[in-house]
């Protein structure tokens, strides 16, 4: 309309000008004529004058208008804005901007800015200014009233001419996300929390939201979505209905958002609205992976009928969910096996206990152990370990119950290589039985390749939630008790007992007195005569363990040895047995005394020790003594628990001439299968065939064929628990190279025996 008046303008100027033209070219005209023709031009020139005033100033009115309404607008801006020329002719700041840059009014709320000064300020020459301001958006820092300030400036085009544009710029503070990345890199050292700040201030720029202002048949049905949101759920358009933003969102995450639509249709008006927080996985579109977002939604009451205006903001979660399972995986997952630990375990058992006070579902727990996983690693290597811990994990993993449960089992490692298994109860008490077979099954395929010459078992202890406990910890402790109720046995299963439990908690108070008799060297060793038939002379003694209290009080081996060995006390034991016995032989012989074969019994844990072959000869060596006269006594229990390794173990300690002997032989189940595989130098018949070998003629063939098995492989043999005359004729007359019992002598302290070997080298008492 404006461009228009002004052409009119000029077209009326052209036209006088042309007519002043005529008037003044043409020479002649009638008289009245030229009368006619002057006053219709002068009339026009003087018309044309005063329609160029009367526009002029119509526009400059309006003009002023104009400017003081943007003025106006301007102020009422909380944020700093200004007004500008290209040509830097002029600026207009709103009471923001003044305040910013610490600026006085003036009475009529308008300041002409010193354009040099605030361009300085913000980085820019003026005249850089106008081209870089005018090109849309700019960030500065600046310092204001004493402070360090980021700004984003975004300027728009108001209005243009052929002299000047005039711009508009409005700045958007930014500060504290700018200290809070400048805060975020100088505390790299804390993982968790600067992690959360980077995430936080790099998602602060790309938040997306949804705004429902109206309400339709008395419920919300349709957000408003912004840009970002909308790149967010990969639409087009500015709104999206509940149904369609629903029908985005993750199906077990729904609910969540259900309950919000609730709230919303029945809100309480008694109460504070609070922002609140859902995190949905949501994806862009069908078919690609859900993405996960925070909504953070707030409902404000906003006019007197208290309507009110609903909705919040997306943001992407997603790296903080990573990061969230990255830490759960540091936190709650085994580094070696990658299965949940034990810190798992016990938080996932508490929630199991909780859901069944609420649903009587009960629990199996089942707590696991490699039968001698020591072994693994000494002959092996702990990488080999390692992968045995993975593969035995896996299998656990299998067997975890599968399945839509609200609770699902749950395997995890507890430590070294103990394992639990936390498994329904589905009225079976054949379940635990049932699965660790199964477990059993699957570990012993594993035997091959570099474990070919391993026997890989486990063993476990069971109990129940919530029958054996008040809580899933003293549950997992129980369980956990049950397996170490049988510790050295092989291929077990045992259940909690609490019974047995209050038996063995007394024991631990036998365990702190051995433990105080072992530090105060109240054990001794006693010896038990071994006579030769042939010679009738003593040719060896045994030692064996005896705890004798201060006040004369003697403990059985039969009460404490088993404690020592469920305790871990046995090794301490094993080795005092070893080197006292060493001790004593060679301090017999340096006294010139006949020379005996001493025997010791061996503890099982000790056998299976990598480094059994060292130990006993340093002993041998501290002593002085041969090892010729040094035999170790393995029972057939220990001995056939890993055939192989037992049969590497024995050439060894054969190599270095050690004797070695199979105590309580004939007691097992099969002796006789693997004895010709066994490097033994003797054999010891168990007592039990003694006892009746003089009246029970089965005793009698059975002893008797021992011994010419033996005669056979080259092995000598003794008979224990000889306490007459006629079982010691017997067993001379069966071709029995030894016999040790009460015939003979009790065991008894080192200085009766030492009598009893005067006798045997010199015919009688010299001390």
């Amino acid at each position: 309309m404006q461009n228009n008046k002004n052409l009119i303008l000029w077209v009326e100027l052209l036209f006088a000008l042309l007519s002043l033209w005529v008037l003044l070219m043409v020479p002649s005209y009638p008289e009245y004529a030229m009368a006619v023709l002057r006053v219709y031009i002068l009339s026009m020139i003087v018309l044309t004058v005063s329609l160029v005033l009367v526009v002029r100033r119509y526009q400059s009115q309006h003009s002023s208008v104009d400017m003081n309404r943007i003025f106006d607008m301007v102020d009422r801006i909380d944020t700093p804005a200004f007004i500008w020329a290209s040509d830097l002719s002029m600026m207009y700041g709103n009471h923001a901007m003044n305040e910013l840059l610490g600026i006085s009014e003036d009475d009529n709320g308008t300041h002409a800015l010193e354009l040099n000064r605030f361009f300085h300020d913000i980085g820019l020459s003026p005249k850089d200014a106008a081209e870089i301001m005018s090109k849309g958006t700019l960030s500065t820092g600046m310092v204001a009233n004493g402070q360090k300030h980021y700004i984003n400036w975004s300027t728009s085009l108001m209005m243009q001419n052929d002299i000047a544009s005039l711009h508009f710029s409005i700045g958007f503070e930014t500060t504290e996300l700018e200290e809070a990345k400048q805060s975020l890199s100088e505390k790299t050292e804390t993982l968790a929390i600067s992690e959360n700040r980077y995430a936080l201030s790099m998602k602060l720029s790309g938040v997306g939201f949804l705004l429902c202002e109206t309400i339709h048949n008395g419920c919300y049905n349709e957000y408003y979505v912004s840009k970002e949101a909308q790149e967010f759920l990969g639409i087009t358009s500015d709104h999206i209905s509940f149904h369609e933003f629903r029908k985005k969102i993750y199906s077990d995450d729904r609910y969540k958002f259900d309950n919000y639509i609730r709230e919303l249709e029945h809100p309480d008006p008694e109460a504070e609205p609070v922002p609140r927080v859902m995190e949905l996985r949501i994806h862009h579109e069908m078919g690609k992976p859900f993405v996960w977002y925070a909504y953070h939604y707030h409902a404000n009451l906003v006019d007197s009928n208290k309507i009110p205006i609903v909705g919040g903001a997306l943001v992407n979660i997603s790296e903080e969910k990573e990061k969230d399972a990255l830490l759960e995986k540091y936190a709650y997952q085994d580094e070696i096996t990658e299965i949940s630990n034990r810190k798992k375990l016990i938080e996932y058992g508490k929630e199991c206990y909780a859901a069944y006070e609420k649903e009587h579902k009960p629990y199996w727990v089942m707590v696991l152990d490699i039968d001698r996983f020591h072994l693994i690693n000494d002959s092996c290597g702990y990488a080999s370990g390692n992968k045995v811990l993975r593969e035995f994990a896996s299998i656990l993993s299998k067997y975890q119950d599968q399945g839509k449960q609200d609770k699902p089992g749950l395997a995890a490692r507890l430590g070294a290589d103990n394992f639990a298994l936390l498994m329904h109860d589905y009225e079976d008490d054949e379940l635990p039985k049932h699965k660790l077979d199964l477990i059993r099954k699957d570990f012993a395929k594993l035997e091959s390749g570099e474990f070919a010459s391993l026997s890989l078992t486990c063993s476990a202890g069971v109990a129940h939630l919530p029958r054996d406990g008040k809580t899933f910890e003293e549950v997992l402790e129980h369980a956990e008790f049950a397996l170490t109720i049988c510790k050295g046995e092989l291929s077990y299963l045992m259940g909690y007992d609490a019974e047995m439990h209050q038996e063995i908690l007394h024991q631990g108070e036998m365990e702190k007195s051995l433990s105080d008799a072992i530090e105060q060297h109240h054990l001794q060793l006693y010896y038990q005569p071994k006579f030769d038939l042939h010679t009738e002379k003593i040719m060896g003694a045994e030692a064996l363990i005896r705890w004798i209290k201060p006040d004369g009080t003697m403990i059985s081996p039969n009460v404490f040895i088993p404690v020592a060995e469920k305790s871990g006390m046995i090794s301490d034991i094993s080795n005092f047995v070893l080197r006292e016995a060493c001790q004593q032989t060679g301090l017999w012989q340096k006294e010139g005394l006949s020379p005996i074969v001493m025997s010791i019994n061996f503890a099982s844990g000790d056998f299976y020790q990598a480094n059994v072959c060292e130990v006993v000869q340093h002993e041998l060596d501290s002593a002085g003594l041969q090892p010729k006269y040094l035999e170790l006594e393995l029972t057939e229990r220990l001995a056939l628990g890993d055939i192989n390794y037992t049969i590497d173990q024995m050439n060894a300690l054969r190599a270095m001439g050690v004797l070695l002997a199979m105590d309580d032989f004939g007691t097992g189940y099969s002796s006789l299968s693997y004895i010709q595989r066994l490097p033994l130098t003797l054999l010891k018949l168990d007592r039990s065939f003694i006892i009746e070998i003089e009246t029970d003629s089965v005793a009698q063939v059975i002893v008797s064929a021992v011994i010419q098995i033996a005669k056979s492989m080259n092995m000598e043999t003794i008979a224990e628990g000889v306490e007459y005359e006629g079982q010691s004729k017997i067993l001379k007359d069966m071709g029995c190279d030894y016999i040790q019992g009460y015939l003979y002598g009790k065991p008894m302290p080192a200085a009766d025996f030492r009598k009893r070997l005067e006798i045997n080298t010199y015919g009688k008492e010299v001390s």
